[in-house]
C-alpha cells in the first residue's frame, strides 16, 4: 500500500468524492502545480491529441465525409510536453498515457523532463472506425506511451508479457474518445498496488477513476468539461461495474 495515505487539498471543492475517489472540475494545467512532488503513485491518463488527429476523427453520421467527432481543444507538442513533465513531477513511478502516435514516438525519442520512455504500447481495435473518405486505410490502433521517473528503477506486475491490448472500441458512451474499461483496469493492476493513489488529470468521464476504484486503489481526477464531470460522477456512484467510457 502507498505511503501517501494523507488527504490532498487542491484548494478547490471536489465535484465528486467518495472513500476511494476525488474528482475536481477544473483545468489540470492550473491544478497540477498544486500537487507536491511524488504526491501520487501513478498517472494513467488520456490527454487530448494533436489538431491533425482531432480534425480527422469523424463519425459516419451525415452525408459526404462524416461529422467531426471531437469538440474539445487539441494539444500542441509544447502543451503536451509540459503536461507530461508535470505528471512526471507528481508521480512516484509510472506515467501511462494514450497518445496520438506522432506524439508517442516523438516523446519516446525525446521524453519530457524528468521521465524516460520504456515502451510504446498498442491498443488494437477489432472494430475500428472505417476511413470515411475511403482514400486510404483506416486507423485500427492507438499508441500508449509508458513513461517512468528517470530517477527511480522501474517495476511492474506484468513480468515479460507484451505491451499489446486488443479491445473493441466502446461506442455510444457520451464521450468522443472512449477507452475500454477492461484495458484501463489492466493498466491499474499492472502498474500499481492495492491502496496506491492513481491520478488522471484528463479524466473524461472517469474510466481511470472507475478502474482504480474497482481494483482497490484510490484515485484523483481532474476534468475541464463539466458535462464529463457529470458523466464520471454518475459512473463512480454506481455500486457495480458500469462500463467502458473514456
Amino acid at each position: 500500500m502507498s505511503e501517501h495515505s494523507g488527504e490532498i487539498d487542491l484548494a478547490v471543492a471536489p465535484y465528486y468524492q467518495d472513500d476511494a475517489v476525488t474528482l475536481y472540475h477544473g483545468d489540470a494545467h492550473e491544478l497540477l502545480p498544486r500537487l507536491g512532488a511524488q504526491a501520487v503513485d501513478c498517472v494513467i491518463t488520456d490527454p487530448p491529441y494533436t489538431e491533425r488527429t482531432h480534425g480527422m476523427a469523424k463519425t459516419n453520421k451525415g452525408a459526404g465525409h462524416g461529422v467531426k467527432a471531437i469538440g474539445f481543444a487539441a494539444f500542441t507538442d509544447e502543451t503536451l510536453m509540459a503536461a507530461l513533465a508535470e505528471c512526471g513531477r507528481v508521480t512516484r513511478r509510472w506515467v501511462v498515457a494514450s497518445l496520438d502516435y506522432a506524439h508517442a514516438f516523438g516523446f519516446d525519442a525525446h521524453p519530457p523532463a524528468g521521465l524516460r520512455s520504456l515502451r510504446v504500447g498498442v491498443w488494437v481495435k477489432p472494430n475500428p472506425m472505417p476511413q470515411i473518405s475511403a482514400d486510404r486505410p483506416g486507423q485500427g490502433w492507438e499508441a500508449i506511451l509508458f513513461l517512468h521517473r528517470a530517477d527511480e528503477k522501474p517495476r511492474w506486475n506484468g513480468g515479460g508479457r507484451a505491451w499489446v491490448w486488443t479491445h473493441p472500441v466502446v461506442q455510444n458512451t457520451g464521450h468522443p474518445t472512449s477507452k475500454p474499461l477492461p484495458m484501463v483496469a489492466d493498466w491499474v493492476r499492472l502498474f500499481t498496488e492495492p491502496g496506491d493513489l492513481v491520478l488522471d488529470p484528463y479524466a473524461g468521464s472517469g474510466t481511470t477513476l472507475r478502474a482504480a476504484k474497482d481494483e482497490g486503489r484510490r484515485a484523483i481526477g481532474i476534468e475541464l468539461d463539466e458535462r464529463y464531470c457529470e458523466l464520471a460522477a454518475k459512473r463512480l456512484s454506481q455500486d457495480t461495474l458500469f462500463g467502458g467510457v473514456a
